[in-house]
């Protein structure tokens, strides 16, 4: 009998009591069970032998939460069993699919959409006072804010000079943003702009006009309008370093847009108090296909690294991957023979030969790299230095060639762009 007391007046626990009127229906002779222990209740359900009558009457238990140790050890008496599923086993997209899907996703809350961006639009004028007080923009959000941004432009940065820089583009370069922008913070094409990144931000910073700013009537010589300023290219502390310096200019106004979740994660309270950002909720829920223009969307592999020589070598994701994993020595070495690389290629001023750039024709000797490496004490013996390069050999990073004479010429086989960025990226100045 389910909640009552026993003739020594102990209360039984309904959960765990079977109902003595069902049974005694059903011409049982046993009594009710009193389960008293988790133990015993696991093994009751468990029986496969269980009559069809007690499981009727078992399929009227309240369900039971257990607390304490008892119910964690109820809940996990059997292990989660795991998916054998792999992103291997996916059907092949193909190109058609894609494209359907793509166009699809632009019809399904159309007009919610465009209500919501007509939301945003009530807001230009709010954020141009913003920029007009001193203050930088940057919007967040899920959807490609790339349209909404060039419409504020439109409307209100008309009466300034703006430059875009899409940070969603693998071949855009931190050096790239500062010679652009010096140019137009000079405006003098007579001054030589200088290649070494603190020498061009010197520049820029000595552009600088006297006077209080921001005042009633201000408006910056320069917008910096970057699309997803979190992108891969500027995802090191040496590009965000220079853009938030670049940021602190008194000519100088940042409009940027994130996407990343980690996004805040690039800048500290030193180069947080330089931006002086204010941030916007920007979802739109547009697809992002101008963001993604630049990616393989049929696979989920790196991209090609644009080898000169006909491999497939890694792009500049998977070599940033793979110099993560290696020793500090072993990216010391790859420093050193990507940049004497690039000075060989900017010393010849991009000779061709056979009508392409032919990476081979600029890497170095094997005893000379031996030779750079010992003396910046990468390596400490041959042996460990033959053991470095086999790590860039299998991944496809370094290759191999003799000249006319004999001689063993190593060389990266990418292309400037690619040995540039990796330049730019701090992993290999770790």
């Amino acid at each position: 009998m389910s909640g009552s007391e026993d003739d020594d007046g102990q209360p039984e626990l309904s959960a765990y009591v079977s109902d003595q009127e069902s049974a005694s229906d059903n011409g049982g002779d046993e009594g009710p069970e009193l389960l008293e222990t988790p133990t015993k209740k696991r093994r009751i359900d468990n029986d496969k032998e269980t009559s069809p009558t007690k499981q009727k009457d078992r399929e009227n238990f309240p369900n039971i939460i257990l607390d304490g140790a008892d119910g964690y050890f109820d809940q996990h008496v059997t292990k989660a069993t795991l998916s054998t599923n792999s992103i291997s086993n996916l059907p092949a997209l193909t190109s058609t699919d894609y494209v359907t899907y793509v166009k699809q996703a632009e019809i399904y809350h159309k007009s919610s959409r465009e209500a919501l961006i007509k939301l945003h639009e009530t807001l230009f004028p709010q954020w141009a006072f913003e920029l007009s007080q001193g203050f930088n923009l940057v919007l967040y959000g899920v959807g490609s804010k790339r349209d909404l941004v060039l419409s504020f432009a439109e409307d209100y940065l008309y009466d300034t000079k703006v430059l875009v820089v899409n940070g969603y583009n693998p071949s855009t370069t931190i050096r790239e943003v500062l010679a652009s922008s010096a140019a137009i913070l000079l405006n003098d094409p007579n001054v030589k702009i200088p290649k070494a990144l603190p020498d061009v931000l010197s520049l820029i910073m000595n552009t600088q006009e006297p006077g209080p700013f921001p005042c009633a009537n201000y408006i910056p010589k320069l917008v910096l309008l970057i699309h997803n300023i979190d992108g891969e290219v500027f995802r090191n502390d040496r590009s965000q370093s220079a853009l938030s310096r670049l940021a602190s200019h008194n000519q100088v106004s940042l409009l940027a847009t994130v996407d990343h979740i980690n996004a805040p994660l690039l800048w500290d309270s030193a180069k947080l108090s330089a931006l002086k950002f204010i941030w916007h909720d920007a979802t739109t829920f547009a697809s992002y296909t101008a963001e993604t223009s630049f990616l393989d969307p049929l696979t989920l592999s790196g991209g090609s690294g644009r080898n000169l020589n006909g491999g497939n070598g890694p792009g500049h994701a998977g070599i940033r991957y793979v110099l993560e994993s290696l020793t500090s020595n072993a990216r010391g070495l790859y420093r050193v023979l990507i940049s004497h690389q690039l000075q060989a290629v900017e010393d010849a001023k991009g000779e061709t030969q056979d009508g392409r750039n032919d990476s081979s024709r600029y890497g170095m000797e094997f005893k000379t790299l031996y030779q750079r490496c010992s003396e910046e004490f990468i390596v400490t013996n041959e042996l460990n230095f033959r053991t470095m390069l086999t790590e860039f050999y299998e991944h496809e990073m370094l290759q191999s060639t003799k000249d006319l004479v004999g001689t063993e010429i190593i060389y990266a086989p990418f292309d400037a762009d690619v040995l540039e960025r990796l330049l730019e990226d701090d992993i290999l100045n770790e």
